[in-house]
């Protein structure tokens, strides 16, 4: 067991990390013998699987999203207690994300409670708080703070700014919003969004490239982890500047920047507006001039006959549930030389693999350990064809 002292206040209770007791050793063990037992249940044969890549294992998390809620008539702001979705306790420290953010939580409570703000209630509908989202550029330190409420009540924003520049974040928040959702559901949903300090935006560095966060961008939760994969991609990657790259749900750019450096051209796929206009910021940021990204969904756009033979290699990072069988069935149709599949996912990674290997072999697995201290992992596969 790890020693006591650096286990957050809150294990045990918290639905978070569900490993603190466990030394960071066992834990990747145990997640490098999970990445096996899958590949063999799969049926891949006797497959090269690379040591885990392994991160600080502390403070690694760069976006988190908080809950209002109520006890006893007082404002709460934390997170959901484990196996109790209805209870949220207070969060005091969270040692996954940032150092400082208990203080941050507090004088945001203070500021609800100063103004009487109730918060919403999901089966009654009434109420005003919903989430406080906090990112973190770990890299440059910028912060981004978005208040999430119903339009019950009208925010005061002068009052809100006040409060969380007492905090010790002060000197680096970079960008507030007020986010508007009356939806029924928990999710977050950006009904409406007001930035009321500073940039519409926070930067982040991964090796040598910048790129812009906004507070709706999905950007991988671990920016000492991602710049590793990708600079091993493009290490990997057996691409000279005659080659075409296609990167598949391409998010906000990333690998495709890092990509374009040894290709002739790469196109980014992504059915998210917001994210394809956010992935060409990036590529002018960076002054990356051979990459262009569509706005579409993979499966139409993959449905292209032009597309076949003019692909070099295939770069995909698809959602938790992994490709459709029609996505699976385009991709070989393109005929790439290699496909690198990334995925947060290893079950249905390794399934999607299998459906692939009738016409790619594994060159290697490589796992990562993005989320410390949790049971997720993430999965690198270097495909090529046969």
């Amino acid at each position: 067991m790890n020693n006591h002292n650096t286990l957050c206040r809150h294990f045990g209770i918290c639905g978070g990390c569900q490993f603190q007791d466990l030394p960071y050793d066992e834990q990747i063990l145990r997640k490098e013998q999970t990445i096996k037992e899958l590949a063999y249940a799969a049926g891949l044969g006797d497959i090269e699987i690379k040591p885990m890549n392994r991160f600080n294992e502390w403070f690694y998390r760069n976006k988190m999203e908080f809950t209002f809620s109520e006890s006893n008539g007082q404002v709460v702001l934390g997170l959901h207690a484990r196996g109790k979705h209805r209870v949220v306790f207070d969060v005091q420290e969270c040692r996954i994300f940032s150092k400082d953010i208990g203080q941050l939580l507090e004088s945001v409570r203070l500021f609800c409670r100063r103004h009487n703000y109730r918060a919403y209630h999901k089966f009654s509908h009434k109420g005003f708080l919903r989430h406080l989202i906090v990112r973190e550029a770990k890299f440059t330190g910028e912060i981004m703070i978005g208040i999430v409420t119903t339009s019950e009540e009208v925010l005061d924003k002068d009052s809100f700014l006040r409060h969380i520049m007492s905090s010790v974040y002060k000197d680096r928040i970079a960008s507030v919003y007020w986010i508007i959702n009356d939806s029924f559901g928990d999710a977050v949903v950006f009904q409406k969004k007001e930035l009321f300090y500073k940039n519409a935006f926070i930067t982040e560095k991964l090796n040598d490239y910048y790129f812009k966060i906004y507070i709706d961008s999905f950007f991988q939760t671990n920016p000492a982890g991602i710049k590793v994969l990708y600079r091993k991609v493009k290490e990997y990657a057996p691409l000279d500047n005659t080659m075409k790259v296609l990167d598949l749900f391409c998010g906000v750019g990333c690998m495709g920047i890092f990509l374009a450096s040894k290709a002739e051209f790469v196109w980014g796929v992504e059915i998210i507006e917001s994210a394809v206009i956010n992935a060409a910021d990036n590529a002018g940021l960076n002054n990356v001039k051979n990459i262009s990204f569509v706005c579409a969904d993979v499966r139409k756009f993959l449905a292209q006959k032009d597309l076949a033979g003019n692909i070099d290699c295939v770069v995909l990072n698809p959602p938790r549930a992994g490709l459709s069988k029609k996505i699976k069935a385009r991709i070989t149709g393109l005929n790439a030389s290699y496909l690198f599949y990334s995925s947060c996912n290893p079950n249905t990674l390794f399934a999607d693999i299998k459906d692939l290997s009738p016409y790619y072999n594994i060159v290697f697995v490589e796992p990562f350990d993005f989320f410390p201290h949790t049971k997720h992992i993430e999965t690198l596969v270097l495909l090529k064809r046969n």
